[in-house]
């Protein structure tokens, strides 16, 4: 049971009316394989660079991503700006720019971020050196039209990761160490904010040691969250299958990794600043996907049969680039026009899968009991029920919702009164 779930809110307690400007970003993270990195088995006859540009830039002209991060680029800064160059400004486009290089991992492949010059403006970078390579975090401010009457604007820091790939409790140690190096940064600097961590993160379940590092930190200020809360074990589990990031082909090229989609390795977590909108920027929910996974090919090919999930040419360029899809996600960016101070929401429910069969995600603003009623077409009451929530990330339970086909709404009262309503349209 699909549905788009489309937010209605109500408040009780408005002080007054903002106007505000509103923007989307959209992000997209992808391990490019070896881009312009020439090793034994990726070659310049099943790897090569000339080939992975015309590749990526049918994926670039079709998601024109705002902030572009990626995995697996060769450590020359000629690489870095070959991509640039050959891929992000072509089209007609000139606006895309690159991050600072930095490799004190001394690896032979390094991480990248290119950004829309049009929307963001570059501030700082930072690296935190591993045994395996750098996690570099890039952090940028909205280029806001009334910056110069407002004096603020939205910001967002990117950390782009690509941990230690392998099976064995030795590689998972080897994520859970170097994740371990940037969570003690980051507890370090103890600040909430709009982050993102990205990258591949070689993960086969929600229960390593580096994603709980991630998802389950003591401290809530730099605690990471699933956009579309898919915990468990990934791994050729075919209960995953929307969700599988790798392989995008059954059989190898000597190159790329064979056995089809059946891995989730890839991933962009945010804050919660991030998920509830606190800070001026909030993901969108249901435009967190892996491009080019219709959920109908584990462990095969994506290009195997049908799949109309993006146009055929954009298929067939994630095909021949890499054995990774990109993941996907956009963000509404809003910020106050002078005229205001914005309000804000005080809390925030929506549903990851857009499927009322499937857990949703209660951002509360406080402790204490929600009331949550499901309506039908005509506004009768169909379910109610009442759930405790915490403050922040509250994962809700909507199995016990009747299934039928008639629910409309959904309407969450928190426990100061506030009170929101969520219409599905079929």
């Amino acid at each position: 049971m699909r549905k788009l779930f489309i937010l209605l809110s109500f408040s009780f307690c408005l002080l007054s009316f903002a106007k505000a400007q509103t923007d989307t970003l959209t992000v997209m993270q992808y391990n490019l394989l070896n881009y312009n990195n020439y090793t034994s088995y990726c070659t310049a006859s099943n790897n090569n660079v000339s080939n992975k540009d015309t590749y990526i830039k049918a994926i670039v002209d079709y998601v024109l991503p705002d902030i572009f991060t990626v995995c697996e680029m060769n450590q020359q800064q000629t690489s870095i700006d070959r991509l640039l160059t050959n891929v992000m400004n072509t089209s007609g486009r000139t606006n895309y720019a690159k991050g600072p290089r930095t490799n004190y991992s001394s690896s032979d492949m390094v991480n990248m971020v290119y950004y829309n010059t049009d929307k963001l403006v570059y501030s700082t970078y930072t690296a935190y050196p591993t045994d395996i390579r750098d996690i570099n975090s890039y952090t940028f401010y909205y280029k806001d039209p009334n910056l110069a009457v407002t004096h603020d604007t939205a910001w967002i820091t990117c950390i782009i990761m690509h941990l230690k790939a392998g099976s064995t409790t030795t590689d998972a140690d080897e994520r859970a160490a170097e994740v371990t190096i940037l969570m003690n940064q980051l507890n370090a600097i103890n600040k909430a904010g709009n982050y993102l961590v990205m990258g591949d993160f070689n993960t086969y379940s929600s229960s390593e040691d580096c994603y709980q590092l991630l998802v389950d930190y003591p401290n809530n200020n730099v605690k990471f969250y699933d956009p579309i809360s898919k915990p468990g074990d990934w791994n050729n589990n075919c209960s995953f299958a929307a969700y599988h990031t790798q392989s995008t082909r059954s059989s190898s090229n000597d190159c790329m990794a064979s056995g089809g989609l059946d891995d989730r390795f890839d991933h962009i977590l945010a804050s919660l600043d991030i998920i509830s909108g606190g800070k001026n920027v909030k993901y969108i929910s249901g435009t967190y996907k892996a491009l080019g996974n219709d959920g109908n090919h584990c462990n095969d090919s994506i290009n195997q049969g049908t799949n109309t999930s993006v146009p055929s040419s954009v298929l067939n360029a994630l095909y021949g680039n890499s054995d990774h899809l990109p993941v996907i996600m956009k963000l509404q960016i809003d910020v106050a026009n002078g005229i205001d101070d914005a309000v804000k929401v005080p809390f925030d429910f929506y549903i990851p899968s857009n499927s009322a069969e499937d857990n949703a995600v209660l951002v509360s603003h406080c402790n204490g009991n929600f009331n949550i009623e499901v309506m039908n077409v005509t506004g009768s009451l169909v379910y109610h029920f009442q759930t405790d929530a915490t403050t922040g990330y509250n994962t809700i339970n909507l199995a016990v919702v009747p299934k039928t086909a008639s629910i409309a709404f959904f309407r969450i009262t928190s426990p100061d009164g506030n009170v929101k309503v969520y219409r599905t349209l079929r």
